[in-house]
């Protein structure tokens, strides 16, 4: 089922708002109304009893001319449903005025208003008449100079007043039908050009493509509720940015690292194949090539785990490590290679580090490697560990030249080499700084890297405790 649109909902949201106020107002305006009229048809009925004693004051008892007085009276209470009644002490009815339908039937036994006090709104009571409900008083008078004593009764019909509120019930209930539709076509007028705004951020965003991506919102431009969006919004085309030229990037050295040891393997066959050769010309070749193979499943290696680094699916399992026990493991793998290149390889460590053992040797293993490779023979490559109420730290420091403080703050990103000519020499692929950064950020550490004077020192900062991460184990030990 299609849902409604934010604007049809916010119209007949404003229209029930509508509709329950013009409610509210029309019954305050007819309960109003009512006790207006109640009261104007009940202060009617006290004046007619005050008329009728001062009437009678002057007329003695028995009344002379009874039907002249009752066809004057007709006048008076023949109007508006209303009926007069007057009885004599002998319980007789003197005079009886036209009455309306259902008032002649005899009255209830009520209490008659004393001669004493005037009349008011709490000696009124309703009744019940044939043609509908009614309001009656009884009073007492005196007629004449003898002080005659006569009962008034007075009853008024409220049937008229009551059809007149019932048309003023139906003229509300239009009103409000009318007012209601009125103010529902209104809102979503209004809310639809209210909207206006979002539909421009919609034309804009529809713009926006893999190759359009540095198109950006006017913030200024938009109502300040959306300016909120809009930021966002740019954010997130700037974060969109970043990842899509990091991947072309990444893509394009990737293709190219590739394409080397490719370009290598193809010549040397075309060659080989090029004229008959003897066995040992062939070893030769399959052996060149798997030097080929190799760094090609190591590049390969390594990308993935960078790729699996950087989406969270390598689990990492800290434990508290004697770091000069792993720094001497390491400086051992790497004795060999140093005392070749006449290198001097120390290890000066102390304390204990909370890290995943095998990346962490996987990190220091890539500094080290990194360090044996620049170090020149007859310089020296130490590797310093020391504890403290933070964490732990590693450094790698090695003498000879130093790299250029333009270098140091990319010397972590993908394929990036301070000397592009060492990729070609044999050198790495560019990704071991890079995986030493991913292991870090799976630690909540940090990297970092410092040269002058012809001493270059990376350094590992591990926290305290990293927490424990409950993923698939991810890449072996290794280096680039």
């Amino acid at each position: 089922m299609r849902r409604l649109s934010i604007a049809l909902r916010l119209a007949l949201l404003f229209s029930a708002i509508a509709a329950a106020v013009f409610l509210a107002v029309g019954a305050y305006l007819y309960q109003a109304l009512s006790q207006q009229m109640s009261e104007r048809d009940d202060i009617a009925l006290l004046d007619k009893v005050v008329l009728i004693r001062h009437l009678l004051a002057s007329q003695p008892m028995p009344l002379a001319m009874p039907d002249e007085l009752r066809m004057v009276l007709d006048n008076v209470f023949g109007q508006d449903g209303m009926q007069l009644r007057l009885i004599d002490a002998a319980g007789r009815t003197v005079v009886l005025t036209a009455a309306p339908e259902g008032a002649a039937a005899p009255l209830p036994n009520w209490a008659a208003v004393p001669l004493t006090r005037a009349p008011a709104r709490a000696d009124i009571h309703d009744w019940q008449l044939a043609a509908g409900p009614g309001r009656a008083i009884v009073a007492l008078a005196s007629a004449g100079s003898e002080r005659t004593p006569v009962r008034i009764a007075i009853v008024r019909q409220r049937s008229q007043r009551l059809a007149i509120l019932k048309r003023y019930t139906a003229d509300l209930l239009a009103g409000l039908a009318v007012g209601t539709l009125v103010a529902t076509v209104l809102a979503f007028a209004v809310v639809r050009r209210g909207m206006r705004p979002l539909h421009d951020v919609i034309g804009k965003a529809n713009e926006i493509s893999t190759q359009r991506l540095a198109g950006r919102l006017s913030v200024q431009d938009v109502p300040a509720e959306l300016r909120e969006l809009g930021v966002a919004f740019n954010a997130m085309l700037e974060r969109l940015e970043e990842g899509v030229q990091r991947l072309s990037g990444f893509a394009a050295d990737l293709a190219h690292d590739l394409r080397t040891p490719l370009n290598t393997l193809m010549m040397q066959t075309q060659v080989a194949l090029s004229r008959p050769r003897d066995s040992a010309a062939y070893e030769a070749l399959l052996a060149s090539n798997l030097e080929e193979y190799e760094r090609l499943g190591r590049m390969i290696e390594n990308t993935l785990f960078l790729a699996r680094a950087d989406h969270a699916q390598l689990a990492l399992r800290p434990e508290a490590l004697n770091v000069a026990s792993e720094l001497r493991h390491i400086a051992d793998y790497f004795d060999v290679l140093a005392e070749d290149a006449g290198i001097a390889l120390q290890v000066d460590a102390a304390g204990r580090v909370h890290a995943d053992p095998i990346l962490l040797r996987r990190a220091v293993n890539n500094l080290v490697a990194n360090a044996v490779r620049h170090t020149p023979r007859g310089g020296s490559v130490v590797l310093w560990a020391r504890a403290d109420g933070t964490g732990s730290s590693i450094e790698v420091r090695n003498t000879g030249s130093a790299i250029a403080p333009a270098h140091l703050g990319q010397l972590f990103d993908r394929y990036y080499r301070a000397d592009p000519s060492r990729g070609e020499a044999g050198g790495g692929a560019g990704l071991g700084l890079a995986i030493v950064r991913a292991i870090m950020q799976l630690h909540g550490g940090s990297v970092t890297a410092a040269s002058a004077d012809g001493s270059t020192v990376f350094t590992l900062r591990f926290p305290l405790a990293p927490a424990a991460r409950p993923m698939p184990a991810g890449g072996a030990a290794g280096n680039d």
